[in-house]
């Protein structure tokens, strides 16, 4: 991400954040408030900077920023481990472990998937898909849209409209949840221009992603809950589990593994599985 464009997230982040937080919330009284949230003069005197100094990091200006501050920050907002990661990240101020931008998996994953009996792929930190079984082929149909991010998870959910029926009955929280992830990937590979490449393109091509995107929310990678529809596999209901790898090169990306949640799933994957099996030939 380009410094300008880096500034101008950590601005929107911060002012998205502040309005949300309720003044009771934080221990103040609600009064007489133009505007929803809390006051930039009240984040900094609950994070102990000066407000001076607290306007021109929500303005997005290049100023010096330490750790402690941007901790004190993140409480005073009531951010979460996810969002303080986020904030973190924006702000370049080291955190976490830098991952590869585009991860290498070990020859082994592909024969990892395909014993795994439900839909199951593997995605590199800015969505690309990398590998996938028959199950989730079955389910996504990867390579069957054209295009030069054909290959694109998070481009297929919002231009494909073979994969906008198969959300349709949990499309918007669906997005905002693979939204909120791919946010904090981004943050956390700033030299990887892919990231803004995706964003400028999915912009331009759907009002859609650019409403929930200016929502501003984070996401975890852990265990979502998703209700799809497919023509083949019914009505699904299962547990997303997601799993960073890893391993070596292939550091940054993540398996998403799908786990039944009840019983009308759980016989849908088992019966695809099958009729997946190869066909014994007799000798």
């Amino acid at each position: 991400m380009e410094p300008t464009r880096q500034r101008s997230e950590l601005k929107a982040f911060l002012r998205a954040r502040r309005a949300a937080l309720a003044p009771e919330a934080a221990g103040l009284p609600r009064g007489r408030r133009l505007t929803p949230g809390l006051r930039r003069e009240e984040v900094a005197t609950l994070a102990a900077v000066g407000v001076t100094w607290y306007t021109w990091l929500e303005q997005g200006r290049a100023i010096n920023v330490s750790a402690a501050a941007l901790s004190r920050i993140a409480r005073a907002l009531a951010l979460d481990a996810t969002d303080e990661a986020y904030l973190f990240a924006l702000a370049g101020v080291p955190r976490t472990e830098p991952s590869a931008a585009q991860p290498v998996l070990p020859t082994a994953m592909q024969d990892m998937l395909e014993l795994y009996r439900a839909p199951a792929f593997v995605i590199d930190p800015v969505f690309d898909v990398l590998a996938w079984n028959r199950m989730a082929q079955q389910l996504y149909d990867f390579g069957e849209f054209n295009g030069p991010l054909a290959h694109n998870h998070l481009w297929n959910a919002f231009m494909n409209p073979a994969r906008r029926r198969l959300y349709a009955p949990c499309f918007e929280p669906g997005m905002l949840n693979l939204l909120g992830i791919f946010r904090v990937n981004h943050a956390a590979h700033p030299d990887d221009p892919r990231f803004d490449q995706l964003i400028e393109a999915l912009t331009r091509a759907s009002q859609e992603f650019v409403e929930l995107w200016q929502r501003q929310q984070v996401a975890p990678l852990s265990t979502w809950t998703a209700h799809f529809f497919h023509p083949r596999f019914g009505d699904v209901r299962a547990h997303s589990v997601r799993m960073p790898l890893r391993d070596g090169r292939a550091d940054g990306a993540t398996g998403f593994f799908f786990v039944p949640q009840d019983a009308a799933t759980a016989a849908s994957f088992a019966r695809v599985a099958a009729e997946l099996e190869p066909v014994a030939v007799p000798a």
